[in-house]
């Protein structure tokens, strides 16, 4: 059982929005702004909880999402980045299910 502290409440939502996010990514344009919101919150996060989530992925995953912004990219280059965005994004799941519900 999840003991309901600021931290654990936090780190559940930070999951619930990763996952969103990832559905949103996939089902509307790449373009869309709503992922750059969870990004702030994403780095914010990070910053706060420093020895959770590995702050290279954040920002790998913040700049892919930035690339996704241009409307240039096209083709395979905007599958690549979207795949590396889609894994870094899975690191941020694996990681607050692991500090969650233990081996964290």
């Amino acid at each position: 059982m999840i003991a309901p502290t600021t931290f654990n409440i936090t780190t559940l939502l930070v999951l619930a929005i990763t996952v969103w996010v990832l559905v949103v990514r996939y089902r509307t344009r790449p373009d869309n702004n709503w992922p750059l919101f969870y990004y702030i919150a994403l780095v914010a996060y990070t910053k706060k909880f420093e020895d959770v989530i590995d702050p290279g992925f954040v920002f790998v995953a913040v700049v892919g999402a930035l690339l996704l912004r241009f409307e240039f990219m096209s083709g395979w280059v905007l599958k690549v980045v979207m795949y590396i965005e889609t894994a870094c994004l899975g690191y941020v799941i694996l990681r607050c299910m692991q500090v969650l519900f233990g081996s964290g």
